[in-house]
This record gives structure tokens, C-alpha cells and sequence, in this order.
């Protein structure tokens, strides 16, 4: 038995260890098709609940701002003092205390409305309205149409601002951004981010 087995010991080896493989091959396969399934499954609820959606892109905002400010003071992560003072007061958040990690999706809408106010207040609406001098480079910053577009990588941009202009029976053509209100420019921003793919 002894000779028989050094003399069968290398195709032995070799045998069990192709079983070996074969059986793990066949395990990982099968967990592969069990993961591919279970998160086909989940992702295909979460397509058809709308909540679970907004949920996670809440969660991937949260997940972004955390990484960039970390336990930073909300008036050091934005540099507008002003806006930052303007969130505070209409959220209730204690201006030097405040830490960016607190700053819901929310509140961050409502600073990017203020902040599109005050910094391209006087653009137009619609990238058709630019003025003929506006430069190229600046064209992501010269409406608000190609500022969403641009933002949420969409080309739907002048449907959302003509529909939400609608509503309130605001001329698109005849108004700049700041003539629009935080709360205006908020659900035009909710909307693009509902409309687009992302």
C-alpha cells in the first residue's frame, strides 16, 4: 500500500486538489448568482418605492458632506457669512456651533437659494435670454437653465423652470433669479433633481 502511494501520490494530489477547486468553484458561483439576484431585487424596489430613492439620495448627500467637512463648523465650510447666518436663523441652528455634519439636504437647498440669489441674481431664467455679450466660458453661470442642467447633468432644465413658473404665473422670459423667491428656487432645484437621472 506504502508503494502504491508513492507511486499515485502526485496524481492523488492532483485529483483531490481539482476536486478541491471544482467545489469551490461551483460555492463561489452559486453565492455570486444569490448576490446578483438579492441586489437586482433591491434595487428594483427601491425603483418603485420613490421614498426609498429620495432616502438614499439623502444618504448620498449626507455620505458626501460628511466626507468633505467632517466635524467642521458650518460657518468655516461656507464662506458666505451672510447665508450662513440667513440658514441658522430660519433652521434654528446656533450660528457658531453649528457643524456642517448637521446640515440636512434641506437646508442645504434653501443655502444654495439664497446663494444663487445673491450671486447670479441678475441672470436670466433661460439660457434663450443670455445677453449676446455673455462670454462662453461663463455659461454654466449665466442662467439658471444651464446652471441645473449643468449641476444635475440634465438637458431638461427650461421644462422644469417654465413648469414651476406656471404655477406661479411668473413670465420665465421676463424675470432674472433673484426675482424669484428662496422657496421658488428650491423647488425648481427638488424638481431637476427628481427629473434627472441622477
Amino acid at each position: 500500500m506504502n508503494t502504491a502511494w508513492k507511486k499515485y501520490r502526485v496524481l492523488l494530489t492532483a485529483a483531490g486538489m481539482a476536486v478541491c477547486m471544482t467545489a469551490g468553484l461551483l460555492l463561489g458561483i452559486g453565492w455570486s448568482r444569490s448576490h446578483t439576484e438579492s441586489m437586482e431585487v433591491q434595487a428594483a424596489d427601491q425603483e418603485m418605492t420613490g421614498e426609498e430613492v429620495r432616502r438614499d439620495g439623502a444618504d448620498a448627500f449626507e455620505d458626501m458632506r460628511n466626507d468633505l467637512y467632517g466635524d467642521k463648523l458650518y460657518k468655516e465650510a461656507v464662506p458666505d457669512e451672510e447665508i450662513v447666518k440667513k440658514v441658522c436663523d430660519k433652521y434654528g441652528l446656533d450660528y457658531d456651533t453649528a457643524l456642517a455634519k448637521d446640515v440636512t439636504k434641506e437646508m442645504y437647498n434653501y443655502e444654495e437659494a439664497l446663494w444663487l440669489a445673491k450671486d447670479m441674481g441678475n441672470c436670466p431664467l433661460l439660457t434663450e435670454d443670455i445677453g449676446k455679450d455673455a462670454e462662453e466660458t461663463d455659461l454654466a453661470f449665466s442662467s439658471l437653465e444651464a446652471y441645473i442642467c449643468d449641476i444635475y447633468a440634465f438637458g431638461d432644465g427650461k421644462a422644469v423652470i417654465e413648469g414651476i413658473c406656471g404655477e406661479y404665473g411668473i413670465d420665465p422670459h421676463k424675470t432674472v433669479i433673484s426675482d424669484l423667491t428662496a422657496e421658488q428656487l428650491v423647488q425648481i432645484g427638488e424638481k431637476a433633481f427628481e427629473t434627472s437621472d441622477h
